[in-house]
């Protein structure tokens, strides 16, 4: 059985290790990044509902909550560990080994293989977009990965009409 307390003290103990390499002191850790995610994802889920696409709020949010959960095993490397790894499989595999219940939700995020998943696949880029933001006004160099995510982000045909909502909130001018 899978000690649920470890898993959250783990995750809220674990900082963006992408944060700590661009100098930010006081990086945010996983647990707020999927807290932040979770939120973002079921506005918009919300949203999308009113303007009359059927998303199921509930799954959404359920998804949003695990997307990240390999990380309490995995920790959370950097970009370039990323990129080096075949890193979806290397979380796919700890969800099936480690959370093998909760595999089919991660895969959904992983994959977009529905709206479910592409919406929380973008609320991850959104929040890290918001945060990038948040830490930019700080005075930290974050202006190129707002650039990259804003770009990233408009290339969801189906959900960028959402992006200049919260970029107009949370970003301002700095895109």
């Amino acid at each position: 059985m899978t000690d649920l307390i470890s898993i959250v003290d783990t995750l809220c103990r674990t900082p963006r290790v992408g944060w700590l390499q661009r100098g930010v002191a006081d990086a945010e850790s996983v647990c707020a990044h999927s807290m932040l995610v979770a939120l973002l994802a079921g506005e918009i889920a919300a949203q999308l509902n009113a303007e009359g696409v059927d998303v199921d709020i509930k799954e959404v949010l359920a998804v949003a909550t695990v997307h990240d959960l390999a990380e309490s095993v995995l920790g959370h490397p950097g970009r370039e560990v990323r990129e080096r790894l075949r890193w979806e499989e290397v979380e796919e595999e700890v969800f099936k080994r480690e959370f093998p219940h909760l595999a089919e939700l991660f895969r959904m995020y992983r994959y977009e293989t529905n709206l479910v998943g592409r919406v929380v696949s973008f609320a991850d880029k959104l929040a890290t977009l918001i945060r990038a933001c948040r830490y930019r006004k700080m005075g930290y160099d974050t202006g190129d990965l707002v650039k990259n995510l804003y770009l990233k982000l408009s290339k969801y045909d189906d959900l960028a009409h959402l992006l200049e909502f919260y970029v107009s909130k949370y970003c301002g001018s700095l895109v």
